[in-house]
């Protein structure tokens, strides 16, 4: 749904609840502020401004600053109309709702070019292609915290383009892509697999190399597939080993040994499934990762890992 569908349902939820509420004697066209007062300053956290918000939301920026400040010697508001603080609390920018000055949270920005660096990309490379700012700028952006939503959506509109295959088949040459990914991982930096494109902008969420990292299954999968283990599958294969730590000797080896086996031999299984659920029901590979539950990315993952030997392989 976008953001315009979004408030334009809400404005309709609300004119329905009115007309019932007025129908029992119970309409009340005032609710609390707070709700939306705090969501109005967690946007403006992200870097948007009042005009901008007022824009998007329909909300005029008079009572916006009604709602934030008040005017003193009046304190803000307490209480706010009700359709106002659906329309506010409907809203979520998206990056494109930014202006391009605007100084935004640099966590996507930052995740797709450490990405494009494992694929092979250089930062002058990415530069070249993007023609946003100066390749010292673009180099920054590996470790940057904040960004302009012009850049970020130059990096995002690039990334979205090449991150399906490696630098290599765009051009860069092979031996400066080569030293582009010994460089990233090292770094231990994330490459495009490891990233959803419905996360990589949410900095509470963290990379999945595995499609199970997180848990020991992924501390195994990473060992299988020479993949340095990431911090969450080392403390939960810790947490794994210390909850078995007084078992017997033999116990404890043969539970490990079926570990083992489990991670090495589910990622065959899923890359199986898939492919006959696509030659069979002709689904597309998005389409089969929703049947098997898991994600996109797990399943690109996991078909690479294990080409079709018949097919796959002879190509």
């Amino acid at each position: 749904m976008t953001t315009d569908q979004a408030i334009r349902e809400a404005k309709n939820r609300w004119a329905r609840r009115r007309r019932r509420l007025i129908g029992y004697g119970q309409w009340q066209p005032f609710t609390d502020a707070e709700p939306a007062r705090q969501h109005v300053l967690a946007i403006k956290a992200t870097g948007m401004g009042l005009a901008q918000i007022a824009k998007h939301t329909g909300v005029n920026r008079g009572s916006l600053d009604h709602l934030l400040y008040g005017s003193p010697p009046v304190p803000p508001a307490a209480q706010i109309r009700t359709e106002n603080a659906q329309a506010l609390l409907a809203y979520w920018p998206s990056l494109d709702d930014y202006e391009d000055r605007n100084i935004i949270d640099g966590t996507g920005t930052r995740r797709r070019m450490q990405a494009l660096a494992v694929a092979g990309w250089p930062s002058r490379a990415v530069h070249q292609r993007i023609r946003v700012g100066n390749p010292q700028t673009i180099e920054k952006l590996r470790a940057c915290t904040k960004v302009t939503a012009r850049l970020a959506r130059a990096v995002r509109d690039f990334y979205d383009e090449v991150s399906a295959k490696t630098a290599e088949d765009y051009g860069v040459e092979p031996w400066i892509a080569g030293r582009t990914r010994t460089y990233a991982t090292k770094a231990q930096w994330a490459g495009p697999e490891a990233w959803d494109t419905d996360i990589i902008d949410d900095p509470d969420a963290a990379p999945d190399w595995t499609g199970c990292c997180g848990t020991d299954r992924g501390w195994w999968m990473h060992n299988l597939n020479d993949i340095p283990a990431c911090p969450r599958c080392e403390a939960a294969h810790a947490a794994w080993l210390a909850e078995r730590r007084d078992l017997p000797a033999r116990e404890r080896w043969r539970q490990l040994a079926l570990a083992k086996g489990a991670a090495s031999n589910r990622g065959v299984n899923l890359a199986h499934d898939a492919r006959e659920l696509m030659r069979i029901s002709g689904l597309t590979p998005d389409q089969a990762a929703e049947r098997l539950g898991v994600t996109r990315q797990h399943l690109y993952q996991e078909l690479t890992r294990h080409p079709d030997p018949e097919t796959e392989l002879a190509a």
